[in-house]
């Protein structure tokens, strides 16, 4: 990788990515093509299915309503799971996904092992469910006297930055649920009372709960060189 045209980053007040951290994704997909699939499908079937082939206009219509969808999910799955990188300007390292994460629950190993990369949806819901766990140390507290680190998250960001390397960013069928469900609908129908859902669960937590989970920060930086 030494080699590489792409430049990292030296900014004192961050923790810069390494250069495995700036490889590109998948950028194959394209709306145009998708258009294309979309209307062109169902023209195709209307053209060489005997049952609609004599209908018109409303009869196209009718099949871009019913395959619309499952040319869509059938799009997204296929592009996420072949289309290549944006580019290759920074060559992956290539090793295998046991040294970076651990799978402890035995279905999901015997899935995902060695170069076989875990679908990123996969691996966020088996983390918090315990299924899964990152190699290395977990967060941990450093000195209060130093301004620089307060707080180290260990090996987990390192790891993170290296994602392309043991995940894969595909679509899975409960991430296609979510979408259907989920995302599209709160998209399309946007009201004040979905805001107040979304957001009332972070202000009803209440004050113990981020004192909870920030007390420890606060104090180390309050008793630091660098709080003014």
């Amino acid at each position: 990788m030494s080699f590489s045209t792409v430049c990292v980053t030296d900014t004192p007040a961050i923790k810069n990515a390494p250069l495995v951290g700036l490889a590109e994704g998948n950028g194959y997909f394209s709306n145009t093509h998708l258009a294309i699939l979309v209307l062109g499908v169902p023209f195709i079937v209307k053209r060489i299915l005997p049952i609609v082939n004599r209908g018109g206009f409303k009869t196209y219509v009718f099949l871009v309503i019913v395959l619309g969808v499952p040319v869509v999910v059938a799009y997204w799955t296929a592009a996420s799971m072949y289309g290549k990188r944006r580019n290759q300007k920074v060559i992956l390292p290539g090793k295998d996904i046991e040294e970076y994460i651990t799978i402890k629950d035995d279905e999901l190993k015997a899935l995902y092992h060695g170069k076989e990369k875990i679908p990123m949806q996969i691996f966020h819901d088996a983390y918090f469910e315990g299924k899964i766990d990152f190699n290395g140390d977990l967060p941990v507290l450093n000195s209060p006297l130093s301004c620089i680190d307060i707080v180290s998250t260990g090996d987990v960001l390192d790891i993170m930055e290296q994602r392309h390397d043991w995940a894969k960013m595909t679509f899975t069928p409960e991430l296609f649920k979510y979408v259907f469900i989920n995302l599209i609908p709160e998209v399309i129908v946007h009201s004040q009372s979905q805001d107040e859902e979304q957001v009332r669960g972070h202000y009803d937590r209440g004050d113990d709960f981020y004192e909870w989970s920030f007390r420890f920060i606060l104090v180390a930086f309050r008793n630091s060189p660098c709080h003014i």
